[in-house]
């Protein structure tokens, strides 16, 4: 009797599972054939001297013998199916793998030049902000401020770029800054904006009450 599929088998252990089956089967009515040979050899002697419950006894295990090999030879066929399916669905399960890996690099591909994207995105905007930055402190010092100076950015910005690069892949690139020389452009330049804020404040304060 064959036995029932196991739940959440796939078509490969299936096939696996059926040829192993098969395999045990053809051994056991192998293993059952050479008993038969065995009792053959027992009862040959006495049923061809004349022994007639020797003779039927010998007939019933030629018989029995040609049973088996038939069988052997039906099992042996089916082996040979089951060998030729188990090859099928290990091939059919490696094109299913083969597929899902190219469909994983497809979506990995698209994710890949949509950052890729996004970064020169990104890139360009900090080109722009950063270009306009150093545009407007060069008009401060054309306006007669000394702080904060052209220099300062250049120090303070590169420091804030280098800070970000270690969070990056690329970091190795770059020398590691310790925790307190790391900067931010939000950070510097809000100080800024409120050191200037606070002395045009004030000056807007004197010159009213020049007026």
């Amino acid at each position: 009797m064959a036995k029932k599929q196991v739940a959440n088998e796939n078509s490969v252990e299936i096939a696996e599972r059926t040829l192993r089956d098969l395999q045990e089967k053809h051994d056991r009515v192998a293993a059952a054939r050479a008993d038969d040979d065995r009792e053959m050899g027992n009862v040959s002697y006495k049923a061809h001297s004349g022994d007639t419950e020797a003779s039927k006894r010998l007939d019933s295990i030629v018989e029995k013998m040609l049973r088996r090999d038939l069988e052997l030879k039906s099992i042996m066929s089916a082996i040979m199916v089951a060998q030729q399916n188990l090859a099928e669905a290990q091939d059919a399960e490696r094109k299913a793998d083969q597929r899902r890996v190219a469909m994983e690099i497809q979506r990995l591909t698209k994710e890949l030049r949509e950052a890729g994207k996004l970064a020169d995105e990104g890139l360009a905007m900090f080109l722009d902000a950063t270009n306009a930055m150093h545009h407007i402190v060069s008009r401060f010092s054309s306006l007669g401020l000394g702080n904060p100076s052209a220099v300062q950015f250049v120090s303070l910005g590169e420091r804030a770029v280098r800070t970000v690069l270690m969070e990056t892949v690329f970091r190795r690139a770059f020398e590691h800054l310790g925790p307190a020389d790391r900067k931010n452009f939000a950070s510097f330049t809000a100080e800024w904006a409120v050191m200037l804020d606070k002395a045009t404040s004030a000056k807007l304060e004197q010159t009213k009450e020049v007026a």
